[in-house]
């Protein structure tokens, strides 16, 4: 993990009370494309999931965390014309795996996507991808977790409004919102039961499209899976 200690620290970010150490792996092994295996069994206290700090909070949940996700990428909106609202059109993202970072440091991990949201993609925070985030032809939220052969087709339970002090991203139009996702029912997800986005950066919809066409917007966000 020095890595990201040290690409924090060459963008001016201050990690002097960061505590960094490695995390206490049980079993890790290598995977596809000699990238190690995402992390199977961890000792430690299980991380909790980040509150907004808002009146209203995301639900929470009885079940097990399962991975811990960085996503970077971007929120897909299209304008029927100029001086129109914009329409959510889907999302793109690769997921980098963070769960030894989460169980070790979430101070650290808190802190990534309002700077990686500025990197080019894709940016070179992690070393490994845990999947992609995407919608599919029937406009249907997909985590795609390749690497450990699980995938949940997403419905949203529930979302709140990102905190007034998270990163309004490069394109400078706020951050999405946080969200719960449920498995769709008519779907067959795989091992996943419930998926968090929170501590978002950037990715929110411009308040009036200037052009027709496809509006894409920069963003990075912690995913949190459960089963």
């Amino acid at each position: 993990m020095r890595f990201i200690r040290t690409l924090l620290m060459s963008l001016g970010f201050n990690t002097t009370n960061l505590r960094l150490s490695s995390a206490k792996v049980l079993q890790a092994d290598f995977a596809r494309n000699c990238f190690p295996e995402p992390v199977t069994t961890l000792i430690g206290t299980t991380p909790t999931l980040p509150i907004s700090g808002d009146a209203t909070e995301l639900p929470a949940t009885n079940l097990a965390l399962q991975y811990v996700a960085i996503g970077r990428g971007t929120q897909n909106y299209t304008c029927k014309a100029s001086n129109s609202d914009p329409v959510q059109l889907g999302a793109a993202a690769t997921l980098f795996d963070a769960t030894t970072l989460a169980y070790d440091d979430t101070a650290l991990l808190h802190s990534i996507p309002p700077i990686i949201v500025y990197l080019p993609l894709p940016p070179l925070v992690f070393p490994m991808v845990l999947g992609n985030h995407y919608f599919d032809q029937a406009g249907t939220p997909v985590f795609n977790l390749s690497s450990v052969d699980r995938i949940l087709y997403g419905m949203k339970a529930a979302d709140i409004a990102a905190p007034s002090a998270a990163s309004k991203g490069p394109a400078g139009t706020g951050a999405i919102d946080w969200l719960q996702l449920s498995p769709k029912p008519e779907d067959k997800s795989v091992g996943l039961s419930l998926v968090y986005r929170v501590v978002t950066a950037g990715g929110a919809a411009p308040n009036i499209c200037t052009v027709e066409g496809v509006v894409i917007v920069q963003y990075a966000a912690e995913y949190w899976f459960y089963a």
